[in-house]
This record gives structure tokens, sequence and C-alpha cells, in this order.
């Protein structure tokens, strides 16, 4: 986020751009999971991979970093991403239960 040369706009761009590559991934997850019998593990499992593997060529090319810290960072977008996705559970189904 600090790095010189980088404004909000360009962090903006970073995460529409991971978002929509996500869900036409996740499309394609579903569509597979659901028309070829027994794909559904191998297409979750390939699309994780897929997940982190896009993460850090974003990261890489996005803000012209180095191997090492794109990788600290691809781990660290990960953790964060976790941390969300849990919050965001738990808070549906708090919602779900009446509260």
């Amino acid at each position: 986020l600090w790095k010189r040369g980088f404004t909000l706009y360009d962090h903006g761009v970073f995460v529409l751009y991971s978002l929509t590559f996500m869900s036409l991934l996740l499309m394609v997850i579903v569509i597979l999971a659901t028309s070829v019998k027994g794909a559904g593990g191998w297409a979750v499992a390939g699309g994780g991979l897929i997940a982190v593997a896009h993460m850090f060529a974003q990261l890489k090319g996005a803000y012209s970093l180095k191997i090492f810290s794109t990788l600290w960072r691809t781990v660290a977008l990960l953790i964060f991403c976790e941390i969300a996705a849990t919050l965001f559970i738990v808070s549906i189904i708090y919602l779900g239960l009446g509260h």
C-alpha cells in the first residue's frame, strides 16, 4: 500500500481485477463440478491452486515485486482472505438464526 508510485486507484483496480477473476473461476468450478461426474473434488482442488497462483502472479505483475516480496505478500493476502471469508460466513449464520 505504501509503495512509491502507486495510488489508491491502482489498488482499487487490483481488487476489481482479482474479484472478477475469482468470480469467473468459481463459475468454471461450479460448471465442471455439476456437469462432469466425479470432477467436483478435482475442480475445487484445481481451483484453489489456480486462485493462489493468480494472487501471486497478479501481485508480482501489478506492483513489480521480487519473488520473496511477492511470496510473503501472497501468504498475508491468503490469511486476510480467510479471515474475511470466516467473518462473512459467521455473520450469515448469525443473521440466519434470527438474532
